[in-house]
């Protein structure tokens, strides 16, 4: 398991920024930090709990007064075990420092499927993958509709068969229990999402996981949210500047060539300004700009009118809030609005954790603050399947081996045996020709030309002379090529958390 900062270390972090919010002092469109923080943990707690009563799992009562809040997310996809611990360290760290814990659902971002990954040995090693979904240009995870019971059925059925060929049975057996509680799931889940958020609790409830589940879709229809996307659209050029400009940074730091990575900037077009938002209405998805007007902002879905905002934050909030569909965040400002106004402390995982540097040099740029701290958790977790490892060392190796033959077969005499006496007899003796003619050729005024030719002559006929050896070493190297492919696959960290026993993931952290 990795954690960064290490795990003693969380609290002092979790001290730190109750310290370092404190002494923040700005405005969101004319809402003192302090009162929109205060008002965005009581709505995301609030809404947290009322979702979280779907689960089908108790869940934990939020007290009265909320002085702590620990919060993680992702989207909502069969994910590995590296992700899977995060809501496991969510729990324990919530747990010991009397806070509240929520996991943010990450329901508005695309997908191009929810598939299951597993091993299988027969007929031969490979990795299986079947999807449950497959995602829709211009979707996301809450448009996605809730799969049929036949497609359900036969992921469970295909995925059960392959994990059935493996020599130990508890991956199966925890998929088998999976796929009752997915079965469940589907009876009360509105959306592909919510399918596979409520599944995943309830497979997660002989460990006792008692946080609370927000979907960002949820989190987006709150008055606080909605007043930090109207500070962004009023200051779209100073933000997008912010934004950019750490972009650009990053992609130099890390010497990225493309200017779609880790994401695209934030482009103008005339007097239109893109911002970091998603209209999501409808089952699309579509980026959003402003246009300044004289009687305040035009909001714009890639090209059409959504909505004119009046200059007034509060009128504006109106406005935005009667819309049919909700602004979504993309990465950055989700992450931006969980750490500055809900989140004590914000559990990344590690590629999340790298991007979001990004975005404490947003929150310095552009807000003037000084970030708070998030901190970094994963884990490698292999199923237990009792495979031998073959690793690129051994290939290379055997590749050493056969290429050594191939170009000095003198050189492996030693350690052979020959068919017959004579057969040895005749390959020692090209052996000690190619000496002499490798002694000769270093020789001043040596024929080099007519040398060469004869090494390369003595090289063939030994080659011949040895053709078994090289034919083993041959078979040695593609049985161990294939041996590493099959370590590679049965070793793979990025199986899905349901073949796990969520009480072996939870003992990891505690």
């Amino acid at each position: 398991m990795l954690t960064s900062p290490p795990y003693a270390e969380w609290e002092s972090v979790l001290h730190g920024n109750i310290a370092l919010a404190s002494s923040w002092d700005f405005e969101i469109a004319g809402v003192p930090i302090s009162a929109l923080r205060e008002d965005a943990r009581i709505e995301a707690i609030t809404a947290a709990s009322e979702f979280s009563l779907r689960l089908g799992v108790p869940v934990k009562a939020v007290p009265s007064a909320v002085e702590r809040v620990i919060v993680t997310g992702h989207q909502p996809q069969l994910y590995h075990p590296g992700v899977w611990v995060k809501d496991f360290l969510l729990q324990r760290f919530a747990d010991e420092t009397s806070s509240v814990a929520i996991d943010l659902v990450v329901d508005t971002d695309s997908f191009t499927d929810v598939s299951l990954r597993a091993p299988s040995i027969e007929p031969v090693v490979s990795a299986f993958s079947h999807p449950l979904a497959i995602g829709e240009a211009g979707g996301c995870y809450v448009t996605a509709p809730v799969p049929e019971s036949a497609e359900i059925d036969e992921l469970c059925e295909k995925g059960s068969a392959a994990l059935s060929s493996l020599p130990a049975n508890a991956p199966a057996r925890h998929f088998e229990d999976f796929c009752g509680q997915l079965r469940d799931a589907a009876q009360n889940a509105e959306n592909l999402s919510e399918l596979v958020t409520f599944a995943r609790r309830r497979f997660e409830a002989s460990a006792g996981s008692d946080y609370l589940e927000l979907p960002v879709s949820v989190l987006c229809r709150t008055e606080s949210f909605v007043q930090y996307s109207i500070d962004i659209m009023q200051n779209a050029n100073r933000f997008a500047s912010a934004y950019n400009d750490e972009l650009g940074a990053y992609r130099v730091i890390h010497k990225t060539r493309s200017a779609a990575q880790p994401f695209p900037d934030l482009r103008s077009y005339g007097t239109s300004t893109e911002i970091p938002f998603w209209y999501v209405d409808e089952g699309s998805r579509r980026t959003l700009a402003v246009t300044p007007l004289e009687s305040g902002l035009e909001l714009a879905a890639e090209g059409e009118r959504i909505a004119v905002l009046p200059p007034v934050p509060a009128e504006a909030r109106d406005v935005l809030s009667a819309l049919p569909g909700i602004i979504a965040p993309k990465a950055i400002a989700l992450t931006l609005f969980a750490r500055l106004f809900l989140a004590d402390v914000f559990i990344h995982g590690v590629g999340g954790g790298r991007y979001d540097r990004i975005a404490d040099g947003v929150i310095t740029r552009y807000f003037g603050q000084e970030p708070p701290v998030f901190t970094v958790a994963s884990m490698t977790m292999y199923l237990p399947l009792g495979a031998p490892i073959t690793g690129d060392a051994e290939v290379t190796e055997a590749e050493r081996q056969l290429h050594r033959f191939e170009h000095n077969p003198d050189e492996v005499l030693k350690g052979i045996e020959c068919d017959s006496l004579v057969e040895r007899e005749t390959a020692l003796s090209l052996a000690n020709e190619k000496e002499s003619l490798v002694t000769r050729i270093a020789e001043p005024g040596a024929d080099k030309k007519e040398l060469g030719l004869r090494i390369k002559a003595v090289n063939q006929e030994l080659r011949e002379l040895l053709a078994p050896i090289a034919s083993q070493l041959k078979a040695d190297l593609d049985r161990l090529v294939s041996e590493r492919d099959a370590t590679e696959i049965l070793t793979d960290r990025t199986y899905p958390f349901c073949l796990w026993d969520p009480v072996e993931v939870q003992d990891k952290v505690l």
